[in-house]
């Protein structure tokens, strides 16, 4: 019975996506979502909203485990503000890794909007001036694997890999073969 992150409910059939910060609310929204949709409608529809949420969520806010991982604001700050010091790389290399950056599942935003929350402001601030910002900036958040903001993660050269982490497939860190350099202890 604990709110979801964000503190608000989500549902979507195709591309509509409807929300609510109470679970009537939600319930009836997507209730009318399925029925335009022409798909069953049956009870009060918060099943739905489950099945649709729960696969999208850490574990503890629904009854089956999950795979997300959640991560905590202040720990990937902390995370973040070593890379504050290292050499950047050039913008047209830190704009091809957005690209993965962004279309990479493991971009997590949620909790972690970047304009919203100022995060953005605060990575600029912490390379000094030697990062300027990039349009795909915008559309990141944190990373699930580094567990570091992307926008800080693109913008060093030699940033030192997770120990036993794995990164996903069309990763830039794969690509450009960062696995060369000295993992972290």
């Amino acid at each position: 019975m604990s709110s979801p992150p964000g503190g608000v409910y989500e549902y979507a059939v195709g591309d509509k996506i409807v929300t609510d910060r109470y679970m009537s609310g939600i319930a009836a929204k997507a209730k009318a979502l399925r029925l335009e949709a022409g798909l069953p409608a049956e009870g009060d529809c918060f099943r739905y909203v489950m099945d649709y949420m729960c696969p999208r969520l850490p574990d503890g806010f629904c009854t089956t485990p999950s795979t997300v991982k959640y991560l905590q604001a202040d720990k990937v700050k902390l995370r973040t503000i070593p890379l504050f010091s290292l050499p950047c790389a050039t913008a047209d290399v830190v704009d091809k890794r957005l690209m993965a950056c962004v279309a990479c599942p493991h971009n997590v935003r949620r909790g972690f909007c970047v304009t919203c929350t100022g995060l953005l402001t605060w990575v600029y601030r912490g390379f000094g001036g030697r990062r300027p910002g990039l349009p795909g900036d915008q559309a990141t958040g944190a990373c699930a694997v580094d567990e570091v903001m992307v926008a800080a993660a693109v913008s060093v050269d030699g940033a030192p890999l997770r120990k036993d982490a794995v990164y996903p497939p069309g990763c830039w860190r794969d690509k450009e073969g960062v696995a060369a350099n000295d993992q972290e202890p």
